[in-house]
C-alpha cells in the first residue's frame, strides 16, 4: 500500500491482517504518529507488531531514516473500530478526578526514551526492563535501529534520552561537538562480534581478506570500527584492501552468510553459534569475549544534571534486572522466550549460561577503568582518532551507583 500525507511519502508493506483491518488501524496511527510517517508493520510474535518509520521527503534533501520501531500490543478489530468513540466518551464522561485518580495508581516512577543500536542477546537486562517494566516501577519506549553510526546520528538529532550503544558512540560525538554525553554504565563488557567467514569461500586468515567484501551491521558502527581494527593489525589498509558492505539487523548479517551475498563478515550470539553449528560460517577473528565496552548506557549532560535522581533510578533498575537475569533463571527464560520466541528452551538456556559468563560479566552496570583503556586502545588502533583525540575517563564517564 502507498500513502500520501501532503510532502510525505510513506509505503505500507504487507501484513497478516486483512486490508479492511488494516486500513482501519492505519488511520489510527497515522492520526496518533504526527507527522503522519507510518510506513511499515510486521508481525513479530503472537502478539506484538512492529512498525518502521520513514519520511521521503521530495524537495531533493537526502532520505531522512529514523528506523524508529513501536512494539504494541494488538488490538482486536472491534477496538480498532471503537477507539475513537472510546475516547471521546473519556473526555465527556470520565471525571477528571476519576481520570487523575487512575493515571497516579499506574503511573511509573519514571519514564524513558531508550535508542538502541543493533539489539542482540546482550540487550536481554534493558530489554528485562521495557518488557516488565512494572516490575521495576519504570516504562521505557524504545527504539531501536540497525548499526551505531545511524542510531547515533538519530540521537544526536535530539531524539531519545538514553543511548545504547558501543563506546566508540561517545568518543565520536566528543571529537566532532555533536553531543555532551556522559556514560553513565554499561552492559556489554566484551566485544561481542566475532569475525567470520563463509565455509565455502577460501578465506582462513585476516590476511586472505584483501581484495574481498566483509559485511557489517552499519557504516560508523562497532562491528565498522572493530573490523577496521582487525585488519589493520593484520597489515592491511581498511580503506583499500577490503569493501565494507552494511547489512543491518544480525539477522541480515546470517543470511547475507549463508546466501553468498558476501564472502566474510560479523555475527553475534544467537546467529553466531548458529552458523558455526550449520557449518556455515569459519570464525577468523574471534573477538567475542575481548574485554571491551560494546553497549553502554549514555545520556545528555544536562539532562543529567537537571534530574540526577532519574538517571540514577535506571541505573538501579538496570543493575536490578542483571541480577536477577543472573540469580533466577526462571525470570531469565521469562525475558528470552519474550524477545526470541522460537529459539528452544535448551538454546535459550545455553545462551544465558554464556551471556552470564562472558557478555555481562561482573554483572555489575560499572564502568572500569580497564574496559575505558581497552576502548582507547582499540578505538586508536582503528584509525579513526589518535590518543590524544580521546578525552580521560573521568572526563567522560559517571558511574551512577
Amino acid at each position: 500500500m502507498q500513502w500520501d500525507f501532503g510532502k510525505l511519502r510513506c509505503q505500507g508493506f504487507s501484513c497478516p491482517a486483512s486490508s479492511a483491518a488494516w486500513t482501519r488501524r492505519c488511520r489510527i496511527w497515522r492520526a496518533l504518529f504526527r507527522p503522519a510517517t507510518l510506513c511499515q508493520a510486521t508481525r513479530l510474535k503472537a502478539r506484538s507488531w512492529r512498525f518502521t518509520m520513514r519520511c521521503d521527503f521530495p524537495n531533493g534533501s537526502p532520505s531522512s531514516r529514523l528506523g524508529i520501531y513501536f512494539f504494541l500490543k494488538e488490538f482486536n478489530m472491534h477496538f480498532c473500530q471503537s477507539i475513537a468513540s472510546g475516547l471521546l466518551a473519556l473526555l465527556f464522561v470520565t471525571s477528571p478526578a476519576t481520570v487523575s485518580a487512575q493515571q497516579s495508581a499506574a503511573k511509573p516512577a519514571y519514564s524513558f526514551s531508550v535508542l538502541e543500536a543493533t539489539p542482540a542477546f546482550h540487550s536481554l537486562p534493558m530489554l528485562a526492563l521495557r518488557e516488565f517494566g512494572s516490575e521495576f516501577n519504570l516504562k521505557l519506549d524504545y527504539m531501536d535501529l540497525q548499526g551505531g553510526g545511524e542510531t547515533g546520528a538519530v540521537f544526536a538529532g535530539g531524539h531519545g534520552d538514553v543511548l545504547m550503544a558501543g563506546i566508540d558512540k561517545a568518543f565520536g560525538f566528543r571529537h566532532a561537538g555533536l553531543v555532551d554525553a556522559k556514560i553513565i554504565g554499561v552492559v556489554l563488557t566484551s566485544a561481542n562480534w566475532s569475525l567470520v567467514a563463509s565455509a565455502k569461500s577460501n578465506i582462513r586468515t585476516m590476511a586472505d581478506l584483501k581484495g574481498k567484501t566483509v559485511g557489517i551491521s552499519g557504516p560508523g558502527s562497532s562491528s565498522d570500527m572493530l573490523v577496521r581494527w582487525a585488519v589493520r593489525k593484520a597489515g592491511l589498509d581498511p580503506e583499500r584492501d577490503i569493501q565494507m558492505v552494511a547489512l543491518g539487523s544480525v539477522a541480515n548479517l546470517y543470511a547475507g552468510l549463508e546466501n553468498d551475498r558476501v564472502p566474510a563478515g560479523v555475527l553475534v550470539q544467537p546467529f553466531l553459534s548458529r552458523a558455526v553449528s550449520a557449518k556455515v560460517v569459519n570464525v577468523i577473528g574471534d573477538w567475542e569475549s575481548m574485554s571491551y565496552p560494546n553497549s553502554v548506557i549514555m545520556v545528555r549532560t544536562k539532562d543529567l544534571k537537571e534530574n540526577p535522581e532519574k538517571f540514577a533510578f535506571l541505573m538501579k533498575s538496570l543493575k536490578m534486572a542483571l541480577t536477577r537475569m543472573r540469580d533466577d533463571r526462571q525470570f531469565a527464560m521469562r525475558v528470552a522466550k519474550k524477545v526470541y520466541p522460537t529459539l528452544s528452551d535448551a538454546d535459550l538456556n545455553t545462551q544465558l549460561d554464556h551471556a552470564i559468563r562472558v557478555l555481562w560479566k561482573p554483572m555489575d552496570g560499572v564502568m572500569t577503568k580497564e574496559l575505558y583503556e581497552n576502548a582507547r586502545s582499540v578505538f586508536v588502533g582503528s584509525g579513526r582518532l589518535k590518543a590524544s583525540e580521546i578525552p580521560a575517563m573521568d572526563d567522560m564517564v559517571v558511574n551512577l551507583r
